[in-house]
């Protein structure tokens, strides 16, 4: 049995505590993480997991050895950082960590001509909302919509800034309504954002999935406050933006990476393909090149 193996199911459910939660983020079945615990806790014979009504809690030794094992993960982390930061040849794995948004819609077309550059360098597209653990090596690089890196350790580039705008569909605009549909993002620190621009207003939805928010602007379900560089894009052209100034962005679009691997060729190449790639999208990102209704 491997041990280090066995921790990072342990960590999963305790930082989530339930199965499925850290199924998704192991990206494996949901009977695996309770088979691989079961069988860490038989050899052991203890509990460091029990049931309750919302999913799994840790028992008191769980919480006792949790900092230990979280430890261990780290140490590991940091050592195989700084031997992988002495490589310097253009192969290998590399584990990049992006919303299903930058990798559908910006990093996808461009993978043919990466793979043209550097044909031996495998890419591992990590799409997900959670964030990716730079320090633990759940990912090697990171782009992230964030306000500023939270994480300690990390460096990168600032690729530029996510300006937001006020949005609605052509069809939704063209119809005649006493009351305004309203459509919000959970994580928009401005929940306030309409206030005095509409005469009457209701909540319809929120959502925690910026994909899902745009869809249903798309499809005339109502007016959101949406980033521009992910609303512009031609593909939803029933979507326009109404000549509304919302408080300012704090978001940007960030590239980070880990600082023991700042001299790892491969990360190198990466980092300097994706900034130059990207270069080309940052009118579209701060707003200049939006639709207006």
């Amino acid at each position: 049995m491997n041990l280090d193996d066995d921790y990072q199911y342990i960590l999963a459910l305790a930082t989530h505590g339930s199965l499925s939660a850290a199924a998704k983020q192991l990206n494996v079945t949901h009977t695996t993480v309770a088979r691989r615990i079961q069988a860490f806790e038989t050899r052991f014979n203890v509990a460091l997991f029990e049931r309750v009504p919302k999913g799994y809690q840790l028992t008191k030794i769980g919480r006792e050895v949790l900092p230990d094992i979280e430890s261990l993960k780290s140490l590991q982390g940091h050592i195989e950082r700084r031997l992988d930061g002495q490589n310097q040849s253009l192969q290998g794995e590399v584990n990049i960590a992006l919303t299903p948004e930058l990798a559908h819609d910006y990093v996808l077309p461009l993978l043919d001509e990466f793979y043209h550059c550097f044909p031996h360098i495998q890419l591992n597209l990590m799409m997900g909302t959670s964030q990716k653990d730079l320090n633990a090596r759940e990912a090697d690089i990171a782009l992230r919509f964030t306000p500023e890196p939270t994480q300690a350790d990390l460096v990168g580039k600032k690729l530029f800034a996510s300006n937001w705008g006020v949005y609605a569909s052509k069809s939704y605009l063209k119809q005649s309504k006493e009351v305004d549909n309203l459509l919000l993002w959970q994580l928009e620190f401005d929940q306030d954002w309409y206030q005095g621009h509409f005469d009457k207003t209701q909540i319809i939805a929120r959502f925690d999935n910026l994909a899902a928010l745009i869809s249903a602007t798309d499809q005339g379900l109502g007016i959101a406050k949406l980033p521009c560089g992910l609303a512009d894009q031609p593909k939803y052209k029933n979507l326009r933006r109404l000549n509304i100034t919302p408080s300012p962005s704090i978001w940007s679009l960030w590239l980070l990476y880990h600082y023991d691997l700042k001299e790892t060729a491969k990360i190198m190449a990466i980092k300097s393909f994706l900034i130059e790639q990207f270069s080309q999208f940052e009118r579209r990102f701060s707003g200049e090149t939006s639709r207006y209704y």
